[in-house]
């Protein structure tokens, strides 16, 4: 005879049972938890000083909810990858964490938006105030700085860009097919055709087009009065930007950080698609945030630039940067490179193979043209091997002694590109899948896109920060 036996379940208590839970919410929430550093940090800010609105409540009117709270809210919501203004929201409803960081208010999610729409700037002086509190706290050493820039999606649609190319395929498409559409009258008007058409549709269709033909030119002035090559509709301020991938409507964040601990020291959201023109901007303003007569910064050859190499010497700062040089793919293998030419710098003039001169003649787009007699070039025994021109040029970079100072850098510290891969590409990384949601922005606009992104990287570095020092030391040392 066999006994069967039965395990009961876990089971949890009736929902219809009375209980004192919670006995107070404080209980729930660990000694050690993150919202305990977020609600120290926000309570130490004088957010009037960094400019939110509504900082000093009136004595008259409708209490307004307290802009610390709010900020508490939204960078909960940030470090948790909840940036909808809806999903706060219900988060407020059924979070503790969220009950326990405001008090369980629950603002609706349009209160919500508005407060980020309306204290972007406060957001970044937020943002700017927190690496003063790690350069304070030792955590920036500031000995060495990554820069890279990285291409986040705008809030519009692809759809709504335009270009100059574009239009102009656009009109001759019209074109084309208004073109056909009076074809078709035309012949209809011919009796020995003996086709009947319907003129009327013909003539609304063609109407149609002719109204679209107009808009396209309409956007055809416009780019033109503005001087621009390509517009968003919906989103002025963002840029059709190329990336790994393919292309998109975008915005090109620039970050500086710091090689001690991989904190974010400076970032800018920028509208440029190329990085450049952005090494000195960046690398100056860093070393402004960092209190610092020098700096030591390092980025790829995306900002290669002997203009802004120079530039970066002038302020103290010292760049480690591969450089990108165009190659000149017009000259014939046959004939002698530059390499067989030598310079000379009192001068400012090139020697060539066979002792003749070529002297400085123009600039053309940062570049020093020299060019050798062409009596010097006609009598020539070697010109067959030179050229085939009546005279040989070459070319020189205006900056050319910053492009050669920076190869011997990079040949004396070879591990620096070693350190630029691994400070600067992991903030990058986490802010686009952790805080991001590998998600466009919500806010519309440079404005909207710089206060989102101030967001994210105060969340980025608040989190690296309790990272690195535990939560029970940051508490101690906000406090």
């Amino acid at each position: 005879m066999r006994v069967l036996l039965f395990m009961a379940y876990i089971k949890g208590e009736s929902v219809t049972q009375g209980s004192l839970f919670p006995v107070a919410l404080d209980e729930l929430i660990p000694a050690d938890h993150l919202v305990r550093v977020v609600a120290a940090y926000v309570d130490g800010l004088a957010l009037d000083a960094l400019g939110f609105s509504k900082a000093v409540a009136k004595t008259t009117g409708r209490p307004p909810y307290d802009p610390a709270d709010m900020l508490k809210l939204y960078l909960y919501g940030y470090l948790h990858r909840i940036r909808s203004s809806r999903r706060l929201e219900a988060e407020c409803q059924r979070n503790v964490e969220v009950m326990w960081l405001l008090g369980r208010l629950t603002p609706d999610f349009k209160t919500i938006a508005e407060f980020r729409r309306l204290n972007g700037k406060a957001f970044a002086a937020v943002c700017r105030s927190f690496v003063q509190f790690c350069r304070r706290a030792g955590l920036m050493a500031g000995e060495l700085v990554a820069i890279d820039g990285s291409k986040f999606q705008a809030a519009a649609s692809r759809k709504q860009y335009t270009s100059a190319t574009r239009l102009a395929q656009q009109q001759a498409a019209l074109d084309k097919q208004i073109a056909a559409y009076l074809a078709q009258l035309d012949h209809g008007d011919k009796e020995e055709a003996g086709i009947a058409i319907d003129r009327s549709a013909v003539q609304a269709a063609l109407q149609q087009l002719q109204q679209q033909r107009e808009s396209v030119a309409d956007q055809q002035d416009f780019l033109q009065q503005q001087g621009l090559s390509q517009y968003v509709q919906t989103e002025p301020d963002a840029r059709m930007m190329r990336y790994a991938h393919g292309k998109m409507v975008a915005y090109n964040v620039q970050t500086a950080v710091d090689a001690q601990h991989g904190l974010i020291v400076h970032h800018e959201v920028t509208q440029d698609a190329s990085d450049n023109r952005q090494l000195l901007p960046v690398a100056v303003a860093t070393k402004a945030v960092l209190q610092q007569e020098t700096l030591t910064a390092v980025a790829d050859a995306g900002y290669s630039n002997g203009e802004q190499f120079q530039a970066c010497e002038d302020q103290q700062i010292e760049a480690f940067v591969p450089a990108n040089r165009a190659v000149n793919n017009q000259s014939s293998q046959q004939h002698f490179q530059k390499e067989a030419f030598t310079y000379c710098a009192d001068s400012d003039s090139w020697r060539c193979p066979n002792h003749c001169m070529l002297t400085r003649k123009q600039m053309n787009k940062g570049s020093v043209i020299y060019a050798a007699d062409a009596h010097d070039c006609a009598t020539c025994p070697l010109k067959s091997q030179c050229t085939d021109a009546s005279q040989r040029f070459i070319s020189r970079h205006a900056h050319e002694e910053a492009f050669a100072r920076m190869a011997t850098r990079l040949a004396e510290n070879p591990e620096m590109m070693r350190w630029r891969r691994q400070t600067v590409e992991h903030p990058f990384g986490n802010i686009k899948q952790w805080i991001m949601g590998n998600g466009r922005f919500l806010l519309w606009g440079l404005q909207g896109a710089s206060t989102e992104m101030a967001l994210a990287v105060t969340a980025y570095n608040l989190k690296r920060t309790i990272n690195v020092l535990g939560t029970a030391r940051m508490l101690a040392l906000l406090a």
